[in-house]
């Protein structure tokens, strides 16, 4: 018997999911279909080893958006998010330790270069500020360019506003944040090769870019953007692994009754009906 939705999301990555839990409380019929036998996409904990599950691609969360946690209501669908300390970057006979904490990040720092320790205070309250402005852009939805609606384009004029108004230092910031490569803009502020080379790598996770390429600048951005339950420049990790992030809004998008159904299949076809593997219940084709 033929199945009909409002809505076919092809993808149960998740931002599939997130897509498809809003489709449904919208009041849509929404149907998710995913090639893999395990919901997530990037956002996965899989046993790769027997006896031990890992988080295999994506493994910290902080972009997340809270008004997405609080409108699928997150936690209450077994999203727990624990605090990362910070990072420890080993070396031959030393190490370089940066954490949460950033009093003791300075102190740190200045065993290594008083003019680091003293730039690193500068730096990071100058990524805060730039972090402030650009910070809302995440919830802008883009205009349709193949579309021309003078509305769609309100919020921009509001951002270009915003821009207009940023004190020249932080404009010149944002140009160069935008343009330059993560290893070249930290060359503008530090000396110390071990701290450039952990702050860099920041600047190109999920880029598929080396460090000295144009625009990885902007990434340095993202670890002062995060968030985690109100907490302004926080990184966690979820209990069960990146894969727990998926199970909950998954679990979400299901809460919203027959409206929702999400499907992993197989590569034998087999496609797992509401996402409990193994259903034999529909078949998917290649």
């Amino acid at each position: 018997m033929a199945e009909h939705y409002d809505a076919i999301v092809i993808g149960g990555g998740h931002n599939g999911l997130v897509t498809a839990a809003y489709l449904s409380r919208a009041g849509m019929r929404t149907v998710v279909l995913e090639r893999r036998h395990v919901l997530g996409g990037a956002a996965v904990t899989e046993e790769i080893v027997p006896g031990f599950r890992f988080s295999v691609a994506s493994y910290v969360v902080s972009l997340l958006r809270p008004e997405i946690v609080r409108d699928l209501e997150l936690p209450r669908h077994g999203l727990e998010i624990l605090p990362l300390d910070g990072t420890l970057t080993p070396l031959d006979g030393d190490y370089l330790w940066r954490v949460n904490d950033h009093g003791r990040t300075v102190r740190e720092l200045r065993r290594w270069s008083r003019s680091d320790a003293e730039a690193y205070e500068e730096y990071s309250r100058l990524m805060v500020q730039m972090a402030r402005f650009i910070k809302p852009i995440l919830s802008v939805v883009p205009p349709d360019q193949g579309r021309p609606n003078p509305l769609e384009w309100l919020p921009l004029a509001g951002l270009a506003r915003s821009f207009s108004s940023l004190p020249r230092r932080l404009k010149d910031t944002f140009i160069q944040l935008m343009t330059m490569s993560a290893a070249d803009f930290l060359d503008q502020w530090f000396e110390t090769d071990p701290l450039k080379a952990t702050m860099s790598a920041s600047g190109i996770i999920g880029t598929f870019q080396g460090v000295r390429s144009p625009g990885t600048a902007y990434v340095l951005l993202h670890h002062y953007m995060g968030e985690i339950d109100g907490a302004f420049r926080a990184w966690g990790i979820p209990r069960g692994g990146t894969g727990g992030v998926s199970l909950a809004i998954a679990s979400a998008a299901r809460a919203q009754g027959p409206r929702s159904a999400l499907r992993p299949r197989w590569r034998e076809s087999t496609c797992a009906a509401a996402g409990q593997p193994g259903s034999r219940s529909s078949r998917a084709r290649s």
